[in-house]
């Protein structure tokens, strides 16, 4: 497989380092830390535009779609900027490094 079929088939998150390991650390999270970064995001988006009607989910086969509030969450994140992507993600970081101390 070459380099450019390999980068079409990279999942959305993990296009930027930083947003893969906030959604790697998301991943290896408890239920309720999900939620509490669900929630995170969702206020995030939120500011910057992002319509919880405009998103719906309709396939659930990837990890995060167990969880319905964190699936939605990263639909939500899904429709910024690449640029909000990481700032959110350093923020997600950021929480999930602060209640592990």
């Amino acid at each position: 497989m070459n380099k450019d079929n390999s980068r079409q088939n990279q999942r959305w998150y993990d296009k930027d380092p930083t947003l893969s390991l906030a959604v790697s650390f998301i991943r290896n999270s408890s239920v309720e830390q999900q939620n509490q970064i669900a929630d995170r995001i969702m206020e995030k988006t939120a500011q910057l535009g992002v319509k919880v009607n405009q998103i719906q989910v309709l396939l659930q086969r990837r990890w995060f779609d167990e969880n319905e509030k964190l699936s939605m969450a990263m639909e939500h994140l899904k429709q910024v900027s690449e640029e909000d992507k990481k700032l959110i993600a350093i923020d997600i970081i950021n929480f999930l490094t602060e209640i592990k101390t």
